[in-house]
């Protein structure tokens, strides 16, 4: 599903990723761990062709499609990124609107430009919303605004706007470093639901290794922009991990937390609005 090869990026002579190969299968669920600055973001940002490789230096394809080559995105990156979920660490929503209209803002890329700019949305769209809002916990939540939701409920708020995206993969990067424990499960018990019965594809990064222990059968490990490790999660011994990060393991592991994981349609000529 993610194919990753030969990819270098540089930023201000600073080598952020040498040579990165990462190839990942349909329907697996990944965590991408390392501490800060160590290239997860990076090379998420990559993969959904929101950075591109330095020149002559990788390839990366998503379901067949390139995104990028040698440093240049390919000329149809808009629809291949309609079919990439991305989750961000602080949400990327909309706080003055509904969360409805959030979600169903993952309708745009299929939608006619001047429906989507009047918020004019299918009746099909508008149902997937609904459920897509059902299946992350938060359908009683549609019609608030959305800066009234904790972290957490915007966290799920965002994961359903990627399923109303219909999106095959999903790239969630550091999307629970800002919440409490709680909230924390509650969104990766979200995107691993999805995983195991959508067989969507899913990649996190994590800054906490218990939580990549718990959810994630594969890990890659990141250190100074090389992937150090790449194998069965279960493997990650904390002797390995201090071998990889040393000190930084006590953080990697969670010791500063030590909580383990264990809209009313209105019709327009065929269209629906989602109330802002």
């Amino acid at each position: 599903m993610i194919h990753v090869t030969g990819l270098n990026k540089t930023f201000s002579g600073v080598q952020a990723l040498k040579h990165i190969d990462l190839h990942i299968r349909p329907g697996e669920m990944v965590a991408l761990i390392g501490s800060s600055g160590s290239g997860k973001s990076t090379l998420m940002r990559h993969i959904c062709g929101l950075t591109t490789s330095d020149r002559n230096a990788g390839e990366v394809t998503v379901n067949g499609y390139t995104i990028q080559k040698n440093g240049m995105l390919s000329r149809d990156i808009r629809d291949i990124r309609s079919h990439i979920g991305v989750i961000f660490q602080q949400f990327n929503l909309v706080g003055r609107i509904s969360v409805a209209r959030n979600v169903a803002l993952g309708a745009l890329g299929r939608t006619p430009f001047f429906h989507g700019l009047a918020g004019l949305f299918s009746r099909e769209d508008v149902e997937l919303t609904l459920r897509a809002l059902e299946r992350v916990g938060i359908r009683d939540k549609a019609w608030q605004r959305t800066s009234t939701l904790s972290g957490g409920q915007q966290q799920r708020a965002a994961i359903a706007r990627a399923l109303v995206q219909r999106s095959e993969v999903l790239l969630a990067d550091e999307p629970i470093a800002s919440l409490d424990p709680e909230s924390a499960r509650n969104v990766m018990d979200t995107l691993q639901e999805l995983n195991r019965t959508d067989g969507i594809t899913v990649v996190v990064t994590l800054h906490q290794v218990d939580y990549a222990i718990r959810y994630c059968p594969r890990t890659v490990a990141l250190k100074k922009g090389e992937i150090v490790f790449d194998g069965p999660t279960s493997e990650l011994t904390p002797a390995m991990l201090n071998s990889l990060y040393g000190a930084e393991s006590r953080e990697l592991f969670g010791e500063k937390n030590t909580a383990r994981p264990s809209f009313v349609p209105r019709s327009h000529g065929g269209r629906t609005a989602v109330a802002a």
